[in-house]
Order: C-alpha cells, then structure tokens, then sequence
C-alpha cells in the first residue's frame, strides 16, 4: 500500500492531466478507488475468516465503507469530479479517526505512526474541504493516494514492531 499510494500521490503531482479509463478529467482518481476497492474487498475477506465476533464487525465496517466510496468514485467517472470532493473529505476524515480511536482502544503499542499518519489524512481531508490548494482531480487524488500510502506505511511500522516482539521473544 506504501509503494502504491506513494506512486499514485507522485503521479498526481507530476502527471495531473493523466487520462485513466477515458477520464482525463479525473486524473489518477480512477486507479486510486481500484486500489481503495481492493483494500475493502480485503478487509471484507479479514471479516469472513474471522475467529472472533469482534474482529468480524471491525473489518466488516471498515471494509465495506472502503468499497462503497471506491464504488462510487469508479462509477462516477462519467461525471464532474468535483462531486467526488465531499464524499473524499468525509472519507478520509472518517477513516482517520476510525484509525486513531481503534489505536486507542486496543492500546495498541505502536501506534505513534497510526496517529501520525491519521493526524495527516485529516489534514489533508480538511484541505480537500477547504480547496486549498486547489478543487482540481488532480488535488482529490494526490490526497486520496496519500491517505492510501499512510495507511501502508503505519502497518508497515506495525508490522515491523511485530517482528521485533517476536526476534525478542525468541532471544529470551
């Protein structure tokens, strides 16, 4: 997720009138809600082989909004990007403080970079909201790749915690 939303956010910059699926104005907004669509299709599968309650209803609702906002910016590529632009806002502000309160809840350790990534996908919901920089697809991408590469990166840090755990573990 780290590689992909990173090249997405760079793409977006540097390539803003890129044409994706006959939607050159939706720059590189179309292959982030593909890669957003597969993250929930993911976390729905997280929820199906699930051992505990909990764990069922926590990927479950987390999946299932990452697949009906895909859904949405997939199928609207027909449309005026700009419509995309409120439903992005919430989502990424949504899906922030899902993962700052989640870390809280759980207590979870490593949570430094879960906050810090949050913290950023707020940000950038809230400039999306404010259009500043920018309103333009370009802007709503590069936010939207951002928040995807943020994600990846906090559960690359958490992973790589886990491994120390387990390194330690084994040495002790």
């Amino acid at each position: 997720m780290l590689l992909i939303g990173a090249s997405l956010a760079i793409a977006s910059m540097f390539n803003p009138g890129g044409s994706v699926m006959h939607a050159g104005d939706f720059s590189w907004l179309p292959v982030a809600g593909f890669v957003v669509l597969l993250v929930g299709l993911s976390e729905c599968f997280d929820a199906v082989i699930a051992k505990e309650l909990r764990d069922f209803f926590l990927h479950l609702q987390s999946g299932v909004l990452d697949v009906v906002v895909a859904g949405l910016i997939i199928f609207s590529i027909g449309d005026n990007p700009a419509r995309l632009s409120l439903l992005l806002v919430a989502y990424l502000i949504i899906k922030a403080t899902m993962r700052i309160i989640l870390s809280h809840a759980t207590q979870l350790p490593q949570k430094a970079s879960t906050m810090l990534g949050a913290g950023v996908s707020i940000v950038l919901g809230l400039l999306m909201w404010a259009q500043w920089p920018t309103s333009a697809a370009w802007f709503l991408a590069f936010c939207l790749s951002a928040d995807i590469g943020l994600r990846g990166w906090s559960l690359m840090m958490f992973a790589f915690w886990l491994k120390r755990q387990k390194a330690r573990d084994q040495s002790g």
